[in-house]
This record gives C-alpha cells, structure tokens and sequence, in this order.
C-alpha cells in the first residue's frame, strides 16, 4: 500500500520573493553619475557635496549616498569590483549594468510628474544631460506639455485668492517662464519692445482683478480707475505672453464702431 506523502516529506515550498522597486530619486541620480563615470562612491558622494556639480541642485550625505549604491547594487542596476590599488585608499570600483544604463536612459528622457518637483528634479536631470552633452529640447517640450494644465489651473484666480494660492500662482508663473527661457534661452535686451503709440484713443488704465483661462480663450477681469469692473476676453496665447495675473497693472485699450448711449435720471 502506498504511503501518503507527509508535509514534512514534501520538497520545502520556497518563499516568493518581493518584485524590485522602482529605484528612489537619490538611486536614480548616483546611478545615471556611475554611468556617467563615477567609478567608486567617494567620487559619486563628491559630486554630491554641497556646491559642487550636482550639490549645487540637491545634496546628499556620504552614509546616504553609500545606502543609495547599495539599493542599486540590490536591484541588479549597479555591480561591485575588485578594488583598485593604488596610492592611497583602496576603493571598490562601481559599473553599471546594462540595466541600469537602460533604467538611467529612460528616467533622464522623462518629465517630472509635478510642478514641485521643478525645482530639484528636473533641474538635476537637466544638470546631468547637460553633463553629458545630451539636447535637452524635447525633454522640455515633453514637460511643457505635461505641466500645461496645472500651469493654467494655477494662473487662473478665483477671486478669492489667500495667501497659499498666491505662492502657487507666482510658482507656476515662474516654471512656466523658466521652461520658455530653457527652451529658446534670449537675452532681455535682445528682445524688441513694441511700440505704444496707437490710434485708438480710448485708452483707460486699470487693475486686473481676475484670470481665467479656457481651452481658446481667456477671460480678463479688471477694475478701472473709477471702480468700474471691465471684462475681456482675449486668446489664451495672449494672455500668457502677457502673463496676466491679478494685480497687474493694464493698459484697457477700447476700439469699437458703435456706441451705446444711456439717460441718466
């Protein structure tokens, strides 16, 4: 008669392995420096250090930049070598896989998912393509294109605007100019100043008191100088070369064929 298998005559059932994460943005920037050619971790760390390369973006301590050479060394995208001898400290050298090669491609070539992230992210992308003579070009249309929606989410007021949505409003003011100026970079003085002189003669100065922008369209709301409120609308490419936002001072320049007369009581 055969005997019935028993748990403990059975092959030992291997515990499934928890799938690699996606590297962090601090394994993400070491590995694209190793592949870049920082060939041992006091070299990546160096250009890390506060105000130097990198460091003058995002910084990142020795301890956290070794942990950070450790992940990738975990997720397969890093490998360690015999240290080189020579004078000095010995060091373990560090060469990219081709995974990680591929994995440091593909996060350069990516826009950032969010306006905050402008400031550290995008800036040490473009850092370290410019480091590596790589065209920047397309990245930042990419991100332009993404960010678009936010951007004039952001810029169009709501009339009651605190003090938080001022701060976010004056940011993506300042990432929307500063893609533009990445992407067709041009000194100030080189840029012609249109003339003012027109012939239309009813020209009334006022307050922009809100923005609003459309898919075509953008609606102006200003405040004359009697207190009147005025509304124009005007082409949403206008109103970004403009850079409207509510404060500003304007120019309301009114040109019409007719004219409405109403009694005054």
């Amino acid at each position: 008669m055969a005997r019935t298998a028993t748990r403990s005559d059975r092959a030992p059932q291997r515990s499934a392995q928890p799938a690699p994460t996606s590297p962090s943005f601090a394994e993400f920037v070491c590995l694209t420096l190793i592949v870049q050619g920082a060939s041992h971790g006091w070299a990546v760390g160096t250009l890390l250090a506060l105000d130097v390369e990198v460091g003058r973006i995002w910084t990142l301590s020795r301890p956290l930049t070794y942990r950070a050479i450790d992940g990738l060394v975990d997720k397969g995208l890093v490998m360690r070598r015999d240290p080189a001898v020579g004078r000095g400290r010995d060091r373990v050298m560090l060469a990219p896989t081709a995974a990680g090669r591929r994995t440091a491609a593909r996060w350069l070539d990516s826009p950032v998912e969010h306006i905050r992230d402008v400031r550290t992210e995008l800036l040490v992308k473009l850092l370290l393509r410019s480091r590596a003579g790589l065209d920047s070009e397309t990245l930042v249309i990419a991100q332009q294109a993404l960010l678009a929606p936010m951007i004039d989410a952001l810029t169009s007021s709501h009339g009651e605007d605190d003090f938080v949505d001022v701060w976010r409003r004056e940011n993506a003011r300042a990432v929307r100019r500063f893609l533009d100026h990445v992407l067709h970079p041009q000194d100030v003085a080189e840029i012609p100043r249109p003339e003012m002189r027109l012939s239309a003669r009813n020209q009334i100065r006022g307050t922009v008191t809100g923005v609003h922008h459309g898919e075509v369209m953008s609606t102006i709301k200003a405040t004359l100088g009697d207190g009147q409120p005025l509304t124009a609308a005007i082409t949403k490419d206008a109103a970004k070369e403009l850079d409207l936002v509510p404060g500003d001072a304007v120019l309301v320049i009114v040109k019409s064929t007719e004219v409405m007369v109403a009694k005054v009581n």
